[in-house]
């Protein structure tokens, strides 16, 4: 394995030292990157828009994630500084539990909408006529959720409006 100096970082780990490469993901919400340790174990780790705190991703609020994220803050071009406070939708259904962030862009309405996991999965803009459009981020930070997401969950916020 060829490793590149500036993608290593060292941690304490359960009162050890170790080592993980890491790939910072471009994102326009998070922080964001992937990190392999020295172990095999590998996961992506962002930083949380209400908060700032660190979450491993499907993990939460870890002490590895708070670790890893103070570890390679000095590698971000930027900082995050701007929090967002989340309304979060927990159906009955328990199928689509999520988070958004609304705010006014001339006449449409934008929502940042948050899987249950916090991160950030794609942003819905409402124009004045009531139509929806999805915009989605392509390149490293796509991942796998259900594509159902696109219409319904814009579907369950106009239902939660009336």
């Amino acid at each position: 394995m060829l490793l590149i100096m500036e993608n290593i970082i060292f941690l304490r780990v359960d009162e050890e030292v170790c080592m993980a490469c890491f790939t910072i993901l471009d994102h326009p919400v998070h922080l964001m990157a992937h990190v392999q340790f020295e172990d095999g174990y590998e996961n992506i780790f962002f930083n949380d828009v209400e908060t700032g705190n660190w979450i491993e991703q499907d993990l939460g609020f870890t002490s590895l994630a708070e670790e890893t994220g103070k570890r390679l803050m000095s590698h971000f071009r930027h900082i995050f500084d701007e929090y967002k406070p989340l309304s979060w939708m927990y159906p009955e259904s328990k199928k689509y539990s999520f988070g958004y962030h609304k705010y006014l862009s001339g006449d449409y309405e934008v929502y940042e909408i948050y899987h249950s996991n916090r991160r950030h999965m794609f942003t819905a803009v409402k124009s004045s006529a009531g139509l929806w459009q999805i915009i989605l981020f392509s390149g490293d930070t796509t991942w796998s959720h259900p594509k159902s997401y696109y219409e319904e969950i814009p579907y369950m916020i106009d239902l939660c409006a009336l």
